[in-house]
């Protein structure tokens, strides 16, 4: 299949394009430049692949969990990619491909993903290798304080993305003894979020370019405090 993939949920921008058996990528740590960066790199694949937009079977996207700015600038590029090619969209956890990264970059099979989501909290995941060599996650994504943090199962855990950075030592704490190690520089990557689509498309339809819609997790964006 030829599919395009978008991440923009973290500090990272990821956009990467298959076509057979060839994957093309751009990724870069690249904090609040995601809108310069994301179209160039869409029409630089492209042009590398010598196909057109409007030739590509899908666009999948990370729908998040992240940042609220950086994910409202890469689904409206994947929104409006799709519209205008008469294409349809994927939506992939941007958990799930951080954990995906993590677990190609190691070998390690049980992945707590942890991203920071600002106000004292880490955006939460907890993922392993299932049976095709992808991750699939074990409980259910959440927004949580570092302390609260409690793993599923009785595995021990191989921890990945910047929520380690900003909150080390209250994660392991929470985590204590099954908390294995650390993977350091672990962000999602478009790569692997398309290595997860392809196996999403087996059980999951596509959908409406409309429903790009991002997975915040995190109902409320801001509380003000009163005055």
């Amino acid at each position: 299949m030829k599919i395009l993939a978008i991440d923009t949920a973290t500090e990272a921008c990821s956009v990467a394009l298959t076509v057979g058996d060839e994957l093309l990528e751009r990724h870069q740590l690249a904090p609040r430049e995601h809108a310069s960066l994301v179209l160039p790199w869409v029409e630089e694949l492209l042009a590398e692949s010598g196909y057109r937009l409007p030739q590509l079977d899908a666009i999948a996207f990370g729908c998040g969990p992240g940042s609220f700015t950086s994910l409202r600038i890469g689904l409206g590029v994947v929104q409006g990619l799709a519209l205008g090619a008469g294409l349809e969209v994927l939506p992939v956890s941007s958990l799930r491909a951080l954990a995906q990264a993590a677990y190609e970059a190691s070998g390690e099979e049980h992945i707590a993903a942890m991203t920071d989501a600002r106000m004292q909290q880490v955006y939460c995941g907890f993922f392993e290798v299932g049976k095709t060599g992808l991750v699939e996650g074990c409980a259910e994504e959440a927004v949580l304080s570092p302390a609260a943090v409690k793993p599923p199962a009785e595995h021990s855990w191989v921890g990945a993305g910047n929520g380690f950075d900003q909150y080390r030592a209250e994660l392991e704490q929470a985590m204590g003894n099954r908390l294995a190690g650390i993977i350091a520089d672990q962000w999602p990557r478009a790569s692997c979020l398309i290595r997860l689509a392809v196996e999403d498309l087996q059980t999951q339809p596509l959908l409406p370019p409309e429903q790009a819609l991002p997975n915040y997790v995190r109902n409320k964006v801001a509380d003000k405090p009163a005055s």
